[in-house]
Order: structure tokens, then sequence, then C-alpha cells
């Protein structure tokens, strides 16, 4: 990321670009204080540079608090200019330099568990491999975050995107692809409480519940012959955590509906039994946003192609093991 560590005279019509960064920065780290042990100055360091701006666009950009920033409508407008500026900064010093295939700097990411542990970590894996110089930071959370205010590079996400308008409209979107959901149970599960024959059987079976999964969650879509049918199942076991529901399942504790890179792997070994293949319904898909540019940074390209080369695997194995909606 772009930082200046001493104030450099770059003005253009009244504004220092060191202005526009310590104000970006700030916003990104949510107070003056975190802000200043980026830069190992004060915060009144700090304030005093975004003071500066505000006198030179006669605005008032952020309301303070003891322990944090707001923006006002003025500084959000602002804001998501500078980011995108200061991305552009980055993405021509590094094409400037030459540096080719040999990236350097910091990549950071935010993804949720489920795409993150099944997808975004083993990308993350070969990226470092073949990008050794570059120190890739992820944060992991089940809530959507303002990729404009953590200063995160790339988000990746994998739900239902058409009713969600959690991220900024500021940000890039590129689709990945679909992601295809498994109804699966371990092989211990069917041996004590028999195997549904038909979608409808579901009801009857301890169907264990993601909670955090959009629409119903309780609510399983598969196609019966020509139809679309939703199925009410329930359970013994709910969680938001997709992890939990797997290792349920992993026990022999019930049947479970979860995205195929969560159970791919499971599947393959035996561990899971998937039924209902080729007619599980979704219209999940995964997708990464990042700040709008004319110049994406390499480092954001190189790992994107990556993931997406992660994920046309994935999607082939879980072609070959049909169980692909």
């Amino acid at each position: 990321m772009t930082q200046l560590s001493n104030i450099a005279r770059s003005s253009f019509d009244g504004l220092d670009l060191n202005d526009i960064v310590i104000f970006t920065r700030v916003v990104q780290h949510g107070s003056f204080t975190a802000a200043a042990k980026m830069f190992a100055k004060s915060p009144s360091y700090m304030s005093k540079h975004v003071t500066q701006l505000e006198n030179a666009l006669a605005l008032t950009l952020l309301h303070r608090s003891t322990h944090r920033v707001f923006l006002t409508d003025a500084g959000s407008v602002l804001f998501e200019h500078c980011v995108r500026i200061l991305a552009e900064l980055d993405a021509a010093k590094a094409d400037a330099s030459g540096l080719g295939s040999e990236l350097i700097g910091n990549l950071r990411i935010h993804t949720t568990p489920g795409v993150g542990q099944g997808l975004v970590v083993p990308a993350i894996i070969d990226f470092n491999i073949e990008y050794p110089a570059v120190k890739v930071e992820l944060t992991v959370s089940v809530n959507s975050v303002s990729l404009m205010e953590r200063g995160v590079d790339v988000v990746v996400g994998s739900r239902y995107f058409d009713t969600d308008e959690s991220f900024h409209s500021g940000l890039f979107e590129r689709k990945l692809g679909p992601a295809p959901y498994a109804i699966c149970a371990a092989p211990s599960y069917f041996a004590r409480c028999g195997m549904p024959c038909k979608p409808l059987d579901l009801q009857h079976h301890n169907c264990l519940v993601h909670m955090t999964q959009k629409r119903d969650p309780k609510v399983w879509h598969i196609k019966a012959g020509d139809e679309k049918i939703g199925i009410p199942v329930d359970g013994t076991f709910h969680s938001n955590l997709e992890g939990a529901i797997l290792v349920a399942a992993l026990q022999g504790t019930g049947i479970v509906r979860l995205p195929f890179y969560s159970v791919a792997k499971e599947i393959q070994s035996g561990e899971l039994v998937s039924i209902f293949d080729g007619n599980v319904i979704s219209d999940r898909v995964i997708k990464a946003f990042y700040p709008k540019s004319r110049f994406v940074p390499k480092k954001v390209r190189a790992f994107l192609a990556i993931l997406e080369s992660k994920l046309k695997a994935r999607m082939h194995d879980c072609v070959k093991s049909n169980f692909a909606s």
C-alpha cells in the first residue's frame, strides 16, 4: 500500500498527497490511534494532516470521537475516490518498476469461513509457492466487510448475490463460477438410519442445518423429475458455523446440505456419501470484489487467476463425483 513517512510537498490545487494518504488510512483503520501506529507517528500528527485536507477542501470529512472516526457524506465521497487513487498509484509503481512475475509486497484478502477453508486457503498456498515474496494476510468472518474501510485488496464471497446489497458500489465484481451443493452423510449414518430413496424422505431424517445459508436454511430445494420442490427439513443440530456441521456429519450424526467445495474431498475419500446427485438446486455463485481502477494490481490479478484455476479443478472433481447441479 502507498505510505508516506515524511511530509513530501506533493501538492496539486492546494491538496497534499500525504494528507490524502493519511486521511485514507485513518478511515481504513477506524481511528487516529490505530493509523498512527502504522505510520509510527502520533495521533496528533495524523489529525493535523486530516485537518489540513479539510481546510484545503473547505469541507468536514470526519466526525471524531475518543476511539472512532466516522465519515461525513462529503468524506464518504472523497474516501471512495482516494482508495481508487492510491490503488492506481500502487499499480502504476509496480508496472513502472517492471516487477513482472516477481511480485512483492502484501496481499490482503477477506473471505467467509466456508469458501475460505474450502477454496481460498488452498489457492493462497499455491500463490505463496509461485510468489514467495508476497506476504498474504487473510481475514475470515461470517459477516461481509467493507473492503474500502478495511484496506483489503480483494474479498471472496459465496452466496446468493442477487439480493445481497452488502458490497460497496465502488467495487468491481468478478464472477469466478457457480457453487453447487451436495446433500450427503457418513456411511455410518446411512447404515443406521437407511438412505432416503426420494427427496421427500428427507423429512423423516435427522438433517443438520447450516443456519447462515440464505433464504430458508430449513428448506432444501431438489429436482424431482420435472419438478423443483422445496423440502422442509429439521434435525438435532443447527449451527452458524459450516465447519461444525461438517464435523457432525463426518461423525454420523445426520444428513447435511453444504457447498461442494466444503465436502468434495470427503465425498471422494468415501467419508461422506452424496445422494440425489445432479438434482440439488443452487443458484449460489462465487465472486471476487476489489476496488474499481484502470490498473488492477498484478498481485490481485495473479491471485484471482490461481483462485479460478483452483475452482475449475474442484468443479472437475465435482462433475467426476456426479453431485454437481
